[in-house]
């Protein structure tokens, strides 16, 4: 029975091992994903695409006018002591702490300045590669959670006191490479709208438009969708075509400069997923194994147990008491004897 054991023990560490180095390269992969979407120009697509105040726009004027100061990959602390209670998620200092949660990350946060207003609205934009596609939660209500922290932060950095008619308007956009397969190839948008229940209200739209959700699915082909922003974003961060094509296409069908930087990153978005789907096989295979030797030395205990049995004339619980077989085990050898 060691033999077994230690075979066991081979297998699992095996399937540790590979967990380990395929969780590794999947926060690589998430990383330069983020890296690739934190480029402007990519950035003035995706608000042109989205965000209505940027939609008659010229991509070109975005990216150089619109996009207000530096884009940053924060770490934010989302869920506070005392509500309220946040010191600057504006300026430069934008850590805050928790003794609850600590610090977390928002992917990408920056402002942006809509031209014919000078309105100041903010964006956050989450990229979400290659995770669990069933987190226990729908996606929305972690946006909409964000939304709000986006919201509640205002309150002493954009405005003080009771001063709230000069909140600003925020997004939240969820950029999803690996969604279920029925979400594939869309785009949906969640915001606060008015309904009229009974008489006659005339209030402007824009005391109340101060939030919206995005969520884009998309496809790891770069196929054609009849969406632009969905088969740009594809390309982008597809795993599968190769480094090659998905520059090509990019700098041909999208306009994309490949400098140094972006065909570094392409690249690298290509090793990396190629990494992560290897591994991903390899810890399947000694899943397998280790699932097959935990089989092995179960059969080999209830060969036991009933040899005794038969040749002792013992009892099953008599049998597992001389094997040493210890109680949490003993219900499941029982079924089976």
């Amino acid at each position: 029975m060691l033999e077994w054991t230690q075979k066991g023990e081979r297998g699992r560490s095996v399937w540790l091992s590979n967990s380990i180095d395929a969780s590794d390269n999947r926060a690589k992969l998430d990383a330069v994903a983020k890296k690739l979407i934190r480029h402007r120009i990519i950035l003035a697509e995706i608000m042109k695409a989205c965000v209505e105040e940027f939609r008659e726009y010229d991509v070109k004027y975005i990216e150089n006018h619109c996009i207000v100061g530096e884009v940053r990959m924060d770490e934010i602390s989302l869920d506070q002591d005392v509500p309220d209670a946040d010191r600057s998620i504006l300026g430069s200092n934008t850590e805050d702490m928790s003794d609850r949660e600590g610090v977390i990350r928002f992917d990408l946060v920056f402002d942006a300045e809509v031209p014919k207003t000078g309105e100041l609205i903010r964006l956050i934009i989450n990229v979400e590669v290659q995770v669990d596609i069933n987190p226990g939660y729908p996606l929305i209500t972690r946006a909409i959670y964000y939304l709000g922290r986006l919201i509640s932060r205002q309150k002493g950095t954009v405005f003080t006191g009771s001063e709230y008619a000069k909140l600003r308007k925020v997004y939240s956009i969820w950029i999803c490479p690996d969604p279920k397969k029925e979400n594939q190839n869309s785009i949906a948008e969640y915001d606060f709208t008015q309904q009229k229940v009974v008489g006659t209200v005339n209030e402007p739209v824009g005391n109340y438009d101060k939030l919206k959700a995005i969520i884009i699915s998309l496809n790891d082909d770069g196929i054609e969708t009849g969406s632009e922003i969905i088969r740009l974003l594809s390309t982008l961060l597809s795993t599968k075509q190769s480094a090659e094509k998905r520059k090509q296409i990019l700098a041909k069908d999208f306009n994309i400069p490949m400098t140094r930087e972006i065909e570094e990153e392409v690249s690298e978005m290509c090793n990396l997923g190629l990494a992560v789907e290897m591994k991903g096989r390899a810890e399947g295979r000694a899943e397998g194994r280790a699932e097959g030797v935990a089989q092995g030395m179960e059969n080999a205990r209830l060969a036991d147990i009933s040899k005794l049995m038969e040749a002792l004339k013992m009892t099953a619980q008599q049998a597992m008491d001389l094997l040493n077989i210890q109680e949490p085990e003993r219900s499941r050898y029982l079924e089976k004897l």
